[in-house]
């Protein structure tokens, strides 16, 4: 009976070890091609790799997988790639899981950029599972320096589109890591001193993923009439607005910039940044291309500070709507304020002295922003140019409505019809 008890006693501790728990759940409608390249090579110890099997674990047990929802796919890596589950192979979770538990460790070299290569002309392909029009993920890990390119692979693969993360245990080369992954590091590249302590990362790269997806995924209405114009964003950067609160911030303006044709000979984009200074982070010549401006969206650097809202208004006219700055005679300037607070200076002078110089305004608050401020900033009607989002997390639900009547108004200013396409999804 002892011997029994014992027994049990052992079985359910292997469990609880095997078994990790989850803290972070996906909720949101998650809809991806997630592909995983697990390095396999013999620098890796076999203990070390069931640590990696159950960080995978982990990951997976976040989602909801289905042929519908998440798909899962996996490929090891050493001397040369393993194909262990294509995209279309298990159609849940609980058969991801089981096949995860079954890898078998390969051993040999390192060859990641091989790998890489390997996974965007077969893992990210229509006979491989691969959907159209669904956010492709690329998740990398690996323990040490390749012994072939990886720069080139990589590139190739964020150009087509997949969205890569890295991760690196013990002797991974940071610097490589770094040059592999899509922008911004912050979120997309991680390291874990030891495989015993992967399960520490686990719970940032599912948010992370979560939340890429996520944005990947957002529906907009894409402004196609020619919209020339300048538009200039003045973007709140006070303490009030926490760092993940700054993160959605990025992720409206991305929303808000996918939706227009840039480039020098159309829409300009240029940015400010305020708190009790106000910092350009870039003029409106600054970038040339979308992407240019998106990446520099992920960038943008989290400063805080006090709420001089007057003081930056001012600041946008005299130094963003300039010729030397990229704004262009004859084309119409818009400027958007994002805010969540009352400004500590006076906004009304400076709101105005926009106005009379041509210049439209739109106002977006959120939380605790004051509404009568923000309708005496804006220009009229307050119907389309005034903006509330009560809260950080509910901005995308007003970035159709911005991005529609900047549309139409750049329009009207340029004697154009306005044409809105019909929904499409974003990548940001």
């Amino acid at each position: 009976m002892q011997v029994r008890v014992l027994l049990i006693l052992i079985l359910t501790s292997v469990l609880i070890t095997r078994v990790q728990v989850v803290v972070f759940t996906c909720e949101t409608q998650t809809i991806a091609d997630i592909v995983f390249l697990v390095d396999g090579s013999s620098s890796i110890s076999s203990k070390d790799f069931n640590f990696m099997q159950t960080f995978l674990e982990m990951f997976v047990g976040a989602f909801a997988v289905g042929p519908n929802q998440t798909r899962i796919g996996l490929v090891q890596y050493s001397d040369g790639p393993f194909l262990e589950l294509h995209l279309n192979t298990h159609s849940t979770k609980v058969a991801v899981i089981d096949a995860i538990r079954k890898l078998s460790h390969k051993t040999g070299n390192t060859y990641t950029g091989l790998a890489l290569t390997y996974i965007l002309e077969n893992s990210f392909k229509a006979e491989s599972g691969s959907r159209p029009d669904v956010p492709k993920i690329g998740i990398l890990i690996t323990d040490g320096e390749s012994q072939d390119d990886v720069l080139s692979p990589a590139q190739t693969l964020r150009d087509a589109g997949i969205e890569l993360f890295a991760i690196g245990v013990q002797n991974a080369d940071l610097n490589k890591l770094r040059a592999i992954a899509s922008p911004p590091n912050e979120t997309h590249v991680y390291n874990a001193a030891d495989f015993n302590v992967m399960s520490s990362i686990v719970e940032g790269l599912t948010r992370s993923v979560c939340e890429r997806v996520s944005e990947l995924s957002v529906v907009v209405f894409p402004c196609e009439t020619p919209a020339i114009a300048d538009i200039v964003f003045l973007v709140d950067g006070l303490w009030s607005i926490s760092r993940l609160n700054f993160k959605t911030v990025k992720r409206f303006l991305g929303m808000f910039i996918r939706a227009f044709v840039v480039g020098p000979n159309q829409t300009r984009i240029g940015l400010v940044l305020y708190g009790k200074d106000s910092w350009v982070e870039w003029h409106l010549k600054t970038h040339s291309t979308k992407e240019d401006v998106i990446n520099a969206v992920r960038n943008l650097p989290y400063k805080g500070g006090n709420t001089l809202k007057g003081l930056a208004l001012t600041y946008i006219l005299e130094y963003s709507f300039k010729a030397e700055s990229g704004s262009r005679p004859d084309v119409p300037k818009i400027g958007i304020l994002i805010t969540d607070g009352k400004s500590q200076d006076d906004v009304l002078s400076p709101a105005q002295r926009l106005r009379d110089a041509g210049i439209e305004l739109f106002a977006i608050g959120v939380k605790n922003a004051d509404e009568n401020e923000l309708r005496a900033i804006a220009s009229p009607p307050e119907e389309t140019h005034v903006y509330n989002a009560a809260d950080f997390s509910v901005m995308s639900s007003i970035v159709e409505g911005l991005t529609r009547s900047v549309c139409e108004r750049v329009s009207e200013l340029s004697g154009e019809k306005v044409v809105m396409a019909g929904s499409f999804c974003v990548e940001l």
